[in-house]
C-alpha cells in the first residue's frame, strides 16, 4: 500500500501572502508587507478581536482565493510524486470555501490529489484559533508525510509521529531548525530532490 503525503494549499500549492498582504493594504490601508505576515491576523492588523473577526468574515466571504496564482514547478513534481504516493490537501481553509477550493484545486492540479480535508480550526474563529494544528487531522486521514510552510502544523505532525518537509523560504518560517522528523524544503525543487523523483 502506498505512502500518504498530505499537502497544504497556501504558499505551498498557491502563492497565497503576497495577494493576502495587497489585499489588506488596499482594502484596510495597512502598510504591511510580507515581513510583517503571521497567521494571527489580529496581532497582524494590531486590531481587537472584534475587528480581527470582521475582517477576517470579509476577506473570506470575497472570492480572491479563488484568484490566487499556483506554484507551477510543483505541478510536474506532484506528476512523478503521484506515481509512487497517494496525494491528499490537508487545509485550514474554512469549510465555506470547500466549493472555491475544489475548483481552483480542480483548475491548476486536475487529477492529482484523489482527497482534500478541511481541518476546521477557522471555522469558529476564536481569540486562540491560530493555535490549533493539523496534526490529528493527518492522523486521521493516515498520512505519513506532510509538506506545510506552518511551523506550528510541521512541528505539531513531527510530534505525533510523521515526517513533516517545512515548506518555503518565508519571514513566518525562517527560524525553524532541522530535526529528526522536520527537514526543511525551499521549493519544489527541495521536494523532488527529497522524495527521489
Amino acid at each position: 500500500m502506498s505512502k500518504t503525503i498530505a499537502i497544504d494549499i497556501d504558499d505551498v500549492l498557491a502563492i497565497n501572502v503576497p495577494a493576502f498582504i495587497a489585499h489588506s493594504n488596499e482594502r484596510w490601508g495597512t502598510r504591511l508587507t510580507i515581513d510583517d505576515y503571521e497567521e494571527h491576523w489580529g496581532r497582524m492588523w494590531k486590531v481587537d478581536h472584534q475587528e480581527f473577526r470582521s475582517r477576517s468574515e470579509e476577506f473570506h466571504d470575497s472570492d480572491l482565493m479563488a484568484t490566487y496564482a499556483h506554484q507551477e514547478d510543483a505541478v510536474p513534481v506532484l506528476e512523478k510524486l503521484k506515481k509512487e504516493y497517494k496525494l491528499v490537501v490537508t487545509t485550514s481553509r474554512q469549510i465555506k470555501l470547500e466549493q472555491l477550493t475544489q475548483e481552483w484545486i480542480g483548475k491548476y492540479f486536475e487529477g492529482i490529489f484523489t482527497e482534500i480535508h478541511f481541518a476546521g480550526m477557522w471555522d469558529k474563529i476564536t481569540k486562540d484559533s491560530h493555535l490549533a494544528t493539523k496534526a490529528a487531522l493527518c492522523q486521521q486521514i493516515g498520512a505519513d508525510y506532510l509538506i506545510d510552510d506552518q511551523p506550528k502544523h510541521c512541528l505539531a505532525a513531527a510530534e505525533v509521529g510523521l515526517q513533516s518537509l517545512l515548506f518555503g523560504d518565508y519571514p513566518w518560517n525562517k527560524d525553524v531548525e532541522e530535526f529528526d522528523g522536520l527537514k526543511r524544503v525551499n521549493n519544489w525543487c527541495d521536494v523532488a530532490e527529497y522524495f527521489g523523483v
